[in-house]
């Protein structure tokens, strides 16, 4: 059963929380969400987008990790897990990834906006990224398979433009900007990413590596470290703990965390 606590929230009431935390007109904004955390909202994730979109304005461009962790090897899911005896028979029929049509695993916020009109996705098969406005074409038009959180691809596009970074009722396990940060160390820490790809027709398994899971060991501690250090904006958006702050800023910060750390 629903439980309703509170006040129901509104666009406008999220308009003036994000105002409020900091979020303007023309800002480039990327946004770790959770839909629950802010409270029964009229409208569902829609009214989010519209309340981030309406405050950005025309000038500005939002941005979100669109992830397909679904998209890979079975036998690497976690959630869930799935029974040994059905490996090679979701491995064989697991469809290749649609920038168009393959939904995120990002939550219900970033699920309706990847399917926002206008909005543009990258092509990468497992950590693609969507954005929306004046600078989406440069942040999302090259994407390269290996190491897809770190240079060449949306994460180093979104660091050079100084983008800030919305965390909505998430913590700093979920920002991904600490991936970038690790991939630019010499320690970082690697897995191997395996998925299906389409190569000249025809269906076939690409490996790749990538900067590896945090899994709660290093995130959370760097972030706390760096909110105390270096200050991040806080606030309500609804009834979800938020913080605000450069990802650039932060980036630097966490490159040296781990320079020491790993």
């Amino acid at each position: 059963m629903e439980s309703f606590k509170g006040q129901p929230k509104t666009e406008a009431g999220l308009q003036r929380d994000l105002a409020t935390i900091g979020v303007a007109h023309g800002m480039t904004l990327l946004v770790h969400s959770s839909l629950s955390s802010i409270g029964w909202v009229v409208g569902g994730a829609p009214t989010v987008v519209r309340a981030l979109l309406s405050v950005l304005g025309e000038s500005g461009t939002l941005v979100m990790p669109a992830a397909t962790p679904h998209a890979t090897d079975p036998a690497t899911w976690s959630s869930p897990r799935l029974p040994e005896a059905w490996l090679a028979d979701v491995r064989e029929h697991l469809p290749v990834f649609d920038a168009r049509t393959t939904p995120t695993a990002m939550g219900a916020i970033c699920e309706s906006f990847r399917t926002w009109p206008n909005t543009q996705r990258s092509d990468h098969p497992v950590e693609s990224v969507c954005a929306r406005g004046v600078a989406a074409s440069a942040i999302v038009g090259e994407h390269p398979l290996a190491f897809s959180e770190g240079p060449g691809g949306p994460f180093e596009k979104l660091y050079d433009l100084n983008c800030q970074v919305l965390l909505l009722g998430v913590g700093f396990n979920r920002c991904t900007a600490l991936h970038f940060a690790e991939s630019l160390v010499d320690k970082r820490r690697v897995k191997t990413l395996r998925f299906p790809v389409s190569d000249n027709g025809q269906r076939v398994w690409k490996e790749v590596p990538n900067v590896a899971d945090d899994n709660g060991a290093h995130f959370p501690v760097v972030g706390h470290e760096y909110a105390a250090k270096k200050g991040v904006r806080q606030g309500k958006i609804g009834d979800a703990a938020s913080m605000l702050f450069p990802m650039r800023s932060l980036v630097d910060f966490a490159v040296r965390y781990f320079d020491d750390a790993l």
